[in-house]
């Protein structure tokens, strides 16, 4: 095991424990801090613009109603996140040009399932996966639909990851049919400590842990990143907004 935690941490939306998730300030803040995988979330707006933004609808967000899937980037653009207001969502291209000053930096990017069922998976990957061929630095697709990483691939995406909802007989096979590079599962839907990850050609992924002793614990039980919200608070990096 590395003793640099950098080195297995992931970043979940950027720094949320400090500003406003999957914002531009975020993300960079977290890089600045010397993350080495970072994960954001993208959803696609009504003129097929692929953004960085968890949420479809905008109310919890943004305070206001609206759906990114039924938005334009410009009305879009008029919107604020909260708590600050000064953030905005961001075009997934300006995401990953944060990283041109991190070129080693691994982005993963999850595609939210209601953008898959706006526009149909070929459409809502395509928009996607053109954004990630011109990233700066080494990107990996993920999504809770397993259909989005395997036409990630068929569209020349080196890396994919399926994100396992349950962990079940049937995500096993599921796992062993699409063969990704990357599982990832929720900390408190995996079984006791009686029974490892599943073996394959893929490396997991726990999310959902809060603390660095947590973290060194799924780590030893096989997980090779541990996703987490306040990746300077837990790793002890000096941080302030």
């Amino acid at each position: 095991m590395s003793p640099d935690p950098l080195d297995w941490l992931l970043a979940h939306r950027g720094w949320p424990a400090c500003y406003p998730e999957n914002s531009l300030e975020g993300i960079d803040a977290v890089l600045a801090a010397g993350a080495r995988q970072v994960e954001f979330d993208v959803q696609i707006t009504a003129d097929r613009h692929a953004v960085v933004v968890h949420d479809n609808n905008l109310r919890r967000l943004t305070g206001e109603g609206g759906r990114v899937t039924e938005l334009t980037l410009d009305e879009l653009g008029r919107r604020r996140l909260r708590p600050d207001r000064r953030s905005r969502i961001a075009t997934l291209g300006e995401t990953l040009a944060l990283f041109d000053l991190h070129p080693r930096v691994t982005a993963f990017v999850e595609l939210k399932r209601h953008s898959i069922e706006h526009f149909g998976h070929r459409q809502a990957v395509e928009i996607v996966t053109a954004a990630l061929r011109q990233a700066p630095c080494p990107c990996v697709l993920i999504s809770f639909d397993p259909l989005a990483p395997a036409l990630a691939r068929e569209q020349g995406i080196e890396f994919t990851g399926w994100v396992i909802r349950s962990w079940t007989p049937e995500s096993h096979r599921q796992a062993e049919r699409l063969a990704p590079d990357w599982l990832f599962i929720r900390a408190d839907r995996v079984p006791d400590e009686t029974r490892p990850f599943w073996p394959g050609p893929w490396r997991w992924v726990v999310y959902g842990v809060d603390a660095l002793a947590e973290a060194r614990r799924w780590r030893e039980r096989g997980a090779t990143l541990v996703e987490v919200d306040d990746l300077p608070g837990v790793t002890g990096v000096a941080h302030g907004r």
